[in-house]
């Protein structure tokens, strides 16, 4: 932890601002237990979307973070902004539209499976011509849960990605594979396949290496994709740690034991956590990026140990104590 503290005030000055593109939305939650949404009646409010989140797990580690994209101009849009306000995250490109904000509606049935539906508004509507794109010291993440799924923000997200490669930026994507939201997957294996081998940065679940890849066994999946000579690909294993590939050499990476609460936004935690690392200084051999990986792995246990997502993002101050 002290070694990461003396990065952290070594590369103050040059530290890169960490751009994060895609959905920002709420999240309505049951919180009637073994109820579809057909029986549920009560529902808390929630701020969602991977992107948002990875932002704030970046700046509550002491990062620089921006985010863009669209919500409504609305009672709920407002109150998403004012989320990433308390955290202090450049909202510039944060477009308030005239049509409502994306809502998605969340249960938990009996036997444990999602119950969802998914209403979409706002944030599929941001255009590549109304943000302000850092023009140096960047890093851009895409987190694609709605990113593909058509409209303008698949058409402003391959755009930027166009930008930043044309800039040199380091470039992250994390999937976050939604069954809900596809009834076909074979577009977001295509689409998804495009990115990885664009990215310097890779982060899968395991569910996710193997839907793409069409592969079980997680080494071979690695191996198939077309990937960048010194791309890093991570995928988060849960309480295994993480398996990282990265210079040709494979190692899972152990997370801390840890009783979780709540495993949701654990892998925004976890994205967050490599990319205010990397922000901080490009990895230059294994070890470094093992090291990033572990203190990532840490972050994104601690973050289960309370209800919600970004009000269980720690800090470093918590993180220090632990």
């Amino acid at each position: 932890f002290k070694n990461h503290l003396s990065i952290i005030n070594h590369q103050l000055y040059n530290m890169k601002t960490l751009f994060c593109i895609g959905e920002l939305l709420i999240d309505w939650i049951s919180t009637d237990i073994d109820s579809s949404l057909v029986e549920s009646v009560n529902f808390i409010k929630k701020a969602g979307g991977a992107p948002a989140n990875a932002a704030i797990s970046c700046n509550r580690l002491g990062g620089k973070s921006a985010f863009a994209g669209k919500v409504g101009n609305d009672a709920f849009g407002l109150f998403l902004k004012e989320i990433l306000v308390k955290d202090n995250i450049d909202t510039e490109n944060l477009i308030l539209a005239k049509e409502p904000t994306t809502f998605a509606y969340v249960s938990i049935k009996k036997g444990g499976d999602r119950d969802f539906i998914f209403m979409r508004g706002a944030d599929e509507l941001l255009k590549f011509e109304e943000m302000n794109l850092p023009q140096e010291n960047a890093v851009f993440h895409f987190g694609s849960a709605t990113g593909f799924l058509g409209g303008d923000l698949t058409d402003t997200y391959f755009k930027t990605l166009d930008y930043a490669l044309e800039k040199g930026f380091f470039i992250s994507f994390d999937p976050n594979f939604r069954d809900a939201l596809w009834e076909n997957s074979g577009k977001f294996i295509e689409l998804s396949k495009n990115f990885i081998s664009k990215s310097d940065l890779i982060k899968l679940s395991d569910e996710e290496a193997k839907l793409i890849s069409g592969k079980e066994d997680l080494q071979e999946a690695i191996e198939s994709f077309d990937v960048k000579k010194n791309a890093i690909v991570s995928v988060t294993l849960g309480k295994n740690g993480t398996l990282l590939y990265y210079q040709g050499k494979f190692e899972i990476v152990p997370s801390i034991s840890i009783e979780a609460i709540d495993t949701t936004g654990a892998g925004d935690a976890f994205i967050g956590a490599v990319l205010k690392q990397i922000c901080d200084k490009t990895p230059e051999n294994f070890d470094e990026v093992k090291n990033y990986v572990s203190f990532a792995n840490k972050v994104a246990a601690i973050s289960t140990t309370k209800f919600g997502a970004i009000e269980a993002m720690p800090t470093l101050e918590q993180i220090s104590k632990i």
